[in-house]
């Protein structure tokens, strides 16, 4: 018993719950507690005011019709049996000898006093408690009005019982309901622990049962299997990088560990050997430039350089990177230019966001047989930047597949396939997106970008 109370007792679920019921316990002990006081408030009020009311009427009927109307008067109160077993009344003369009424004389009578006060009496020869008013009429006789307080009393432990049984029954209910909800609670989130084991045990595809509704533990199972989705897509994005990488790497260092072997050889003369000592160098550059590469891209992909984020002007980092290229698209006989400059700005950095654009416009210019066009375009709450070139353009089918890491439409090409990688890390850093399109002829790439709209 003690184990299981302890279990009970170290589940959160049933602490928290727990302690909502004692306090609702508490509310509405105090609640009841109130209502209780101003009930007998309010009883002891309408005795009161029936004493004093009674008591007027039969000095009225005193002053009106002397003694005898007033023994009267008690005498047919008495006998209509309307609350006669509560209601008290004495007469007594000058003397203190009794005239009329179901009360007997009693020792502690102060004639001097109005005020009504609780006293034990005797009425009809039965032991009682009542509350009573003592009046002296003008002729030195002595009245007295009263109730039966036994009524009020019983009133009060009955109500006090219900009380007592209401509190009792409330703290049974919420330690019922405390074990109740504390297993329900255990039982939905059971399912997220399960689930939680077997991908914790290596099985990446498991998924929390999520049943129809749009309760809290549904919408938290629909998050949580959203977010497993996601991981399962970056671990096999992961896996697939590093078998990539570790191809990219592997091919060039085997061909360097085989050129400078190869160098080694007896008979090798000292000019074989320093050009293969040149191309195991540039192998090796080769290959730093594209880690720095990979790394850039971790970088951006993690968000670490989002903190050097401030406001800058699209159109003006637009102009200075077409006009660095002006020159390049000259030699190879390309006209380049700006179709349309909004003034936009955005939050970001001005030389993440120049490599991006440098990078679009070397493929642009690389495929355009005639023409490059740049646009700036702002919209409500987005900017877009358009870079068409007039080449030969990609199938729909690759549009997909570009910006995947290491992904070259043409394999023949020179290049890594890191391009296009980097500038949609750029894009997704910035909040953006990057979107392709047939130019008919060529290709048109869109980048979306969030306005800043407190500097446009």
């Amino acid at each position: 018993m003690t184990h299981q109370f302890r279990r009970l007792w170290n589940s959160i679920s049933f602490r928290l719950t727990l302690n909502y019921g004692l306090l609702a316990i508490a509310t509405t002990s105090i609640l009841i507690v109130f209502i209780y006081v101003q009930f007998i408030g309010a009883l002891r009020t309408e005795y009161t005011r029936q004493i004093t009311a009674t008591g007027q009427r039969l000095v009225a009927a005193f002053e009106d019709g002397g003694r005898d109307a007033l023994i009267s008067a008690i005498e047919l109160t008495l006998s209509d049996r309307i609350d006669s077993d509560r209601e008290i009344y004495l007469l007594l003369d000058k003397d203190g000898r009794k005239l009329a009424g179901n009360l007997a004389p009693f020792p502690q009578l102060d004639s001097s006093s109005t005020s009504i006060f609780d006293a034990e009496v005797v009425q009809e020869g039965v032991p009682t408690r009542g509350q009573l008013q003592i009046q002296t009429l003008s002729d030195g006789e002595v009245l007295v009005v009263g109730q039966d307080s036994r009524e009020i009393g019983d009133i009060t432990a009955l109500v006090g019982q219900a009380t007592l049984a209401a509190i009792i029954l409330a703290g049974l209910m919420v330690f019922l309901g405390t074990y109740l909800f504390r297993r329900e609670l255990a039982y939905r989130v059971s399912h997220i622990r399960r689930t939680t084991q077997q991908i914790g045990a290596g099985k990446l595809s498991k998924r929390v049962s999520a049943p129809t509704g749009e309760d809290e533990f549904t919408l938290l199972n629909h998050d949580i299997n959203t977010m497993l989705d996601r991981i399962e897509l970056l671990m096999k994005s992961a896996r697939h990088i590093s078998d990539t990488i570790a191809h990219n790497l592997r091919t060039p260092l085997t061909r360097i560990v085989g050129a400078l072997q190869e160098a080694q050889q007896p008979g090798v003369s000292m000019a074989e050997a320093l050009e293969a000592n040149q191309h195991a160098i540039e192998g090796i550059e080769r290959l730093n430039v594209l880690l720095e590469k990979l790394l850039q891209i971790a970088e951006m992909e993690a968000g670490i350089q989002r903190r050097s984020f401030k406001p800058c002007g699209l159109d003006v980092i637009v102009t200075d990177v077409v006009q660095m290229h002006e020159a390049f698209a000259e030699e190879k006989g390309i006209t380049l230019s700006c179709a349309n400059l909004d003034h936009v700005s955005v939050d970001g950095d001005v030389n993440l966001l120049a490599s991006a654009l440098a990078n679009l416009l070397d493929n642009a210019l690389k495929y355009a047989s005639n023409r490059v066009v740049v646009d700036v375009v702002k919209q409500d709450r987005t900017a877009l930047i358009n870079i068409e070139d007039d080449g030969p353009g990609l199938p729909a089918t690759e549009y997909e597949h570009l910006g995947k890491h290491f992904y070259r439409s043409d394999p023949s090409s020179e290049g890594h396939g890191l391009g296009l990688t980097s500038v949609m890390s750029i894009v997704g850093l910035h909040g953006g997106s990057l979107s392709f399109s047939n130019a008919q002829p060529g290709l048109r790439v869109t980048v979306t970008l969030p306005r800043d709209p407190a500097h446009s």
